[in-house]
């Protein structure tokens, strides 16, 4: 039962206008953004693609938000209390809820940063290293260490968007457990603040709210001549891996309470 309703949430999400209109949404945003820019001829595939990922503004107000609309729609769809019912516990609901939320926080970062490495090389070309406009140390997207190839860099940033996005989902499903979803609007409002504030604020340099930072900062400042790269990549995401299974976890045990 409780598979089986996993997969009809995940159906009946994916199938929607609503997501529809999303990936439509993503594919037309990055092509524009690229289109607009003005390049130069020293700039390739990677110069766009960290652009778009690296630009608060681009990244915090018109893509990460995005998710919000698909985590709304599967915490307060409308058959709730009938699923609740069939599932015999409120607990067992949520967890599906999980489930899907995790899909969910998956699948958009693969699909979003897909697009935009497959549009950048239609546009600037593409090449497996970084530009020469990137060695000379012009694009202030792309100043990482130039021993780390720009595979290792995207592949980080994408699992910072899944991080961000299972963060944000966790939040938002311990939000609804404590206040027995009396107040959905508001916690989403909550999300959407945090978003806009990382797009206005580089909280990565204030201490204490440096556990807030969504944004890739952490990443330029990784040295693949230390010998602890690894565990610094790592360590970049525990905070909010940690965090987001203590929301979780608090969530299901207090879904007792809450009202479907």
């Amino acid at each position: 039962m409780e598979a089986n309703f996993l997969k009809i949430t995940c159906k009946r999400i994916l199938k929607s206008r609503k997501f529809l209109c999303i990936l439509i949404y993503f594919l037309i945003l990055p092509f524009i953004v690229l289109l607009m820019n003005d390049w130069s001829v020293d700039s390739n595939n990677w110069n766009g693609v960290f652009f778009i990922f690296g630009n608060r503004y681009i990244y915090f107000l018109l893509i990460a938000p995005v998710f919000l609309i698909c985590l709304y729609d599967l915490a307060n769809e409308g058959n709730l209390r009938y699923c609740a019912g069939r599932l015999h516990t409120k607990a067992t609901l949520l967890k599906v809820q999980i489930m899907a939320m995790i899909f969910l926080s998956v699948f958009l970062p693969i699909y979003v940063f897909g697009v935009v490495i497959i549009e950048a090389f239609l546009v600037l070309g593409g090449r497996s290293e970084w530009s020469k406009e990137t060695e000379w140390g012009l694009d202030p997207y792309t100043l990482f260490f130039l021993d780390l190839s720009p595979i290792i860099v995207i592949s980080l940033f994408a699992v910072k968007f899944f991080v961000t996005l299972f963060f944000i989902g966790s939040f938002y499903l311990y939000w609804q457990s404590i206040t027995k979803r009396q107040y959905k609007s508001l916690g989403m409002s909550i999300n959407f603040f945090l978003l806009l504030f990382n797009s206005i604020v580089n909280l990565y340099n204030i201490p204490i709210l440096k556990l807030l930072d969504l944004s890739f900062v952490s990443i330029y400042y990784l040295n693949p001549h230390e010998n602890t790269l690894l565990l610094r990549s790592f360590m970049l995401y525990v905070p909010f891996i940690i965090l987001s299974l203590g929301f979780l976890f608090f969530s299901v045990r207090l879904s007792k309470g809450v009202n479907y």
